[in-house]
């Protein structure tokens, strides 16, 4: 179900903080709000990837699979954000986004929020430093996953 009504309040994230009011307000006009039943998809894997989400209520998991396996990648929660991805050249989505539960989204359009990266002041500088930032933590994540999954056992007999 869709809402295309985006208060203000919504765009209350740390990836937006101190951007120009106007700059804010264009952006919330070109968002609109989802809600999902539990178990909807929010996206497949493969789609074409063109929309920033956040998580405003519920959550979502995202599963990637590949050669006929399927492995969870990662869980998202209110107040994070999904589909940073989408921000590459020809960007496809990685996985597929299901609900957890009721959930509710913020989506919008990415090449707005590129538009507004590109613009060369202060406040662009901070928005790019911040979507680079949610890309090195999705990174990291990736890494910790890695290592856990790596983690091998403790030799305690000869």
């Amino acid at each position: 179900m869709t809402d295309p009504e985006v208060r203000p309040s919504d765009l209350d994230h740390s990836l937006f903080e101190g951007l120009p009011a106007d700059e804010l307000e264009a952006l919330r006009r070109l968002a609109s709000r989802t809600t999902l039943a539990d178990g909807e998809v929010l996206f497949g894997q493969g789609d074409p990837a063109t929309t920033l989400y956040l998580v405003v209520q519920g959550g979502l998991v995202l599963r990637t699979s590949r050669h006929g396996r399927s492995v969870i990648t990662e869980t998202v929660n209110p107040g994070e954000v999904v589909g940073w991805a989408a921000m590459r050249e020809q960007a496809t989505t990685l996985s597929t986004a299901r609900a957890v539960g009721r959930t509710t989204v913020v989506a919008i359009p990415v090449e707005p929020i590129l538009d507004l990266a590109a613009g060369g002041s202060s406040q662009a500088r901070l928005l790019v430093r911040r979507i680079v930032g949610l890309a090195a933590a999705q990174l990291e994540a990736s890494r910790e996953q890695l290592l856990q999954a790596g983690r091998e056992g403790v030799i305690t007999a000869g």
